[in-house]
């Protein structure tokens, strides 16, 4: 889902017309306070189109409101066209900045970008997960996993809200080939939600058959 913040309706309507075929969920705010709302709301979006002139809180205030506590990406959708502008819009965190009046083909080239990129990651309040490289994110900072807690963690992502068994889990993990008891994916669960810290709530425990990742 993408927030457009644009305070002219002309624009919001224009953007959604040139948007009409990509099947993406679209929510607007008129202003910066109204984004800023939904966002401490918990709504959940993969990517910000702000205007920058805009009453009561501007694009480049609501920006760096938003970099206290989120760094979902931001593309600026502005007529300032000067460098000055676009200094200070990278300065407050934008991640892309776009001029008016742009082509359809352009806008929807950017959005694709930003949305194929979100696809690498995934993320469960503070825990990050980047498919790609494999590296796993708590708060920002990457954690230091042993090969088969690394592993073990995609592998119950991979199911999310699925219950596997200690045998799937093996299976799954450790291959079809392992001989050893059951017990190692207990063990590895152990260490890995001592590692995780206060994000281990999301790996449950399921009464007689075994674990599942969970929000």
């Amino acid at each position: 889902m993408i927030l457009l913040v644009e305070d002219t309706e002309s624009i919001r309507k224009l953007v959604k017309l040139f948007l009409k075929d990509e099947n993406i969920e679209i929510h607007e705010a008129q202003d910066g306070i109204e984004a800023l709302k939904y966002l401490e709301e918990g709504n959940k979006y993969e990517l910000l189109l702000v205007d920058i002139m805009m009453p009561n809180l501007n694009g480049l205030e609501l920006t760096k409101e938003i970099r206290n506590f989120s760094e979902v990406p931001i593309i600026f959708l502005t007529a300032l066209s000067d460098e000055k502008s676009q200094i200070m819009a990278y300065s407050a965190g934008a991640d892309g900045y776009l001029t008016k009046p742009f082509s359809k083909d352009l806008l929807r080239s950017v959005i694709k970008r930003y949305l194929n990129k979100k696809k690498d990651k995934k993320q469960f309040e503070g825990l990050e997960i980047l498919e790609d490289s494999r590296k796993v994110l708590i708060d920002g900072e990457e954690i230091s996993l042993a090969a088969k807690e690394r592993e073990l963690l995609f592998y119950l992502i991979e199911n999310i809200a699925i219950a596997k068994s200690r045998e799937q889990i093996l299976n799954g993990v450790w291959g079809y080939d392992y001989f050893g008891n059951d017990r190692v994916v207990d063990n590895h669960i152990k260490k890995l939600r001592i590692k995780l810290g206060k994000y281990s709530k999301f790996i449950k425990t399921v009464k007689l058959i075994g674990y599942m990742f969970e929000e």
